[in-house]
């Protein structure tokens, strides 16, 4: 038996399923089991640091296009310095420059080479890139050894001219060409040694022929849209069994939209074909109820719905002194949906009355929202009491201080919320399904503010007014903030990571 889990994220921000799936992999690596990743895209070296840090093994990993070559593996290994060598030699370097992680090899003046280096390893060679006349021709890329090369052209577009990658050539072990990809503007082929030309989906279906999937064998979907895997997985899947985990909102209610709560659509091709999946995963009883009173009004097969949190408390974090009087932190990838600029005018509307509060902003993401924030934030002169601390791990920072505030139209669970509760934040959040509802019990651990879909300017200002009542409350009275705090330690001791450990075992 193995599991399969599909699938790691390339080229998108870190969002809450990575992080379930890090939880996951936790739990999983106990089962006796082999496990894999798989990457539908080629992996980025900082795409497999960032699941590495998550808590998936390196040796999990497994990339499609990697897997079609005699050395399947993503570790690095080649020696940066032997390859120096070879370099200067064959391409009869006069000059070496060295600039951080990159080597220039210089040609009587102009640079014919620039080879990378790991950033976790600078003694491993990660990738290098060739030049003609200050054009790049050609980059290799690294595992073991070399896994594959891309050939470029100069092209010219409206910002001027670029490298218009125009093949790419995947190397066995000896140099033989494994297979090839051909790209033509938008679109790519694969063509292999024996004579085929395979499309995207074409090439994906021969690499699910090829894992030989048994009726023994588990497969954990985690996304569904706009994901080339899902239709051929469907259809070589055999008698494997199919479990799909649903990290997000399945469905709209009458008056919601994308736009007004930001539910996930990632669902939509799992809603049609649910007679393909033998279990669906879910956070809360709530959301199997709902889903399964939807498939059945939609007219489909409703499978056998499991709720299983999508992380648990492995413990309850306490501060090494004290607390950061009126502190407030904020944890979410910073996006328009999790409604970061509410909380930030709501802050500032709280600090008018209370000059003591102060607000730490964890994350990252959109750039033009985080520049609109930072903007606001500088228009209200509030940069002494507001700070954005950017990406980071957080789990031993909750407990720093005295309040969790979240301003998201929708959360599952909400692990950042679990996280606060888990160190004994108080909490404040809006009344929106599931997690919130779940976790912040009003006026015992903190409070709620009242949300309804597709808000207006007015209905925005009386949000963020209740946001701010609520956060002054919250400090206003120093004795029942410590009865909020001991409540969410005995709220996060119900989601403890036994239970969720025992569910996933049963499953499995």
């Amino acid at each position: 038996m193995a599991i399969y889990v599909f699938s790691l994220l390339v080229g998108y921000a870190p969002n809450g399923v990575d992080y379930a799936q890090g939880y996951r992999a936790w739990i999983l690596r106990k089962l006796p089991y082999p496990v894999r990743y798989i990457f539908a895209e080629i992996p980025r070296r900082k795409d497999i640091e960032f699941y590495q840090e998550l808590g998936i093994e390196e040796e999990e990993m497994l990339s499609m296009h990697h897997f079609f070559l005699d050395h399947p593996g993503l570790r690095l290994s080649v020696r940066a310095e032997d390859k120096l060598e070879e370099l200067k030699n064959s391409l009869l370097i006069t000059d070496v420059i060295y600039n951080g992680l990159e080597i220039h090899l210089v040609k009587n003046g102009t640079v014919a080479a620039a080879m990378i280096l790991a950033s976790e390893n600078r003694d491993c060679l990660l990738e290098v890139h060739y030049y003609n006349q200050s054009k790049l021709i050609r980059t290799e890329v690294y595992t073991d050894r070399l896994a594959y090369a891309d050939y470029f052209v100069t092209a010219k577009s409206e910002q001027g001219l670029y490298a218009k990658t125009t093949r790419r050539i995947y190397y066995h072990s000896d140099g033989s060409v494994a297979y090839e990809q051909i790209f033509e503007g938008e679109r790519f082929w694969y063509l292999f040694p024996d004579g085929r030309i395979l499309t995207k989906s074409e090439f994906i279906g021969e690499f699910i022929k090829r894992m030989n999937l048994s009726e023994s064998d588990t497969v954990l979907i985690d996304r569904f849209a706009q994901f080339d895997y899902v239709q051929p997985l469907f259809q070589g899947r055999g008698r494997t069994r199919m479990i799909a985990v649903m990290h997000a909102g399945h469905y709209f209610e009458e008056g919601e939209s994308a736009y007004t709560v930001n539910f996930n659509q990632d669902y939509n091709y799992l809603m049609k074909y649910t007679g393909m999946i033998d279990i669906i995963v879910v956070s809360t009883q709530q959301q199997k109820e709902e889903l399964a009173e939807k498939l059945l009004e939609y007219g489909r097969s409703v499978p056998v719905i499991r709720v299983i949190p999508a992380g648990g408390v492995d413990k309850l974090r306490q501060p090494d002194g004290g607390r950061r009087p009126c502190s407030i932190l904020s944890v979410s990838r910073i996006q328009m949906h999790k409604r970061i600029h509410w909380i930030i005018r709501s802050v500032i509307k709280a600090h008018q009355l209370n000059e003591n509060i102060s607000l730490d902003i964890y994350g990252s993401g959109s750039i033009d929202y985080i520049n609109t924030m930072k903007k606001m934030v500088g228009e209200y002169q509030a940069e002494s009491y507001i700070r954005f601390m950017g990406h980071r791990d957080v789990t031993e920072v909750y407990k720093n201080y005295e309040l969790f505030i979240a301003a998201s139209t929708f959360e599952t669970l909400g692990l950042s919320i679990m996280e606060a509760v888990s160190s004994g934040n108080a909490v404040i959040g809006l009344t929106v399904k599931y997690g919130s509802r779940l976790l912040i019990h009003p006026e015992k651990n903190g409070y709620l503010v009242d949300f309804v879909p597709g808000a207006d300017s007015e209905e925005e200002d009386r949000i963020i007014g209740d946001m701010a009542e609520r956060i002054i409350e919250v400090f206003k009275d120093r004795d029942r903030l410590k009865r909020f705090q001991m409540h969410s330690y005995k709220t996060a001791g119900e989601f403890s990571s036994r239970m969720v450990e025992e569910k996933w075992m049963e499953l499995l």
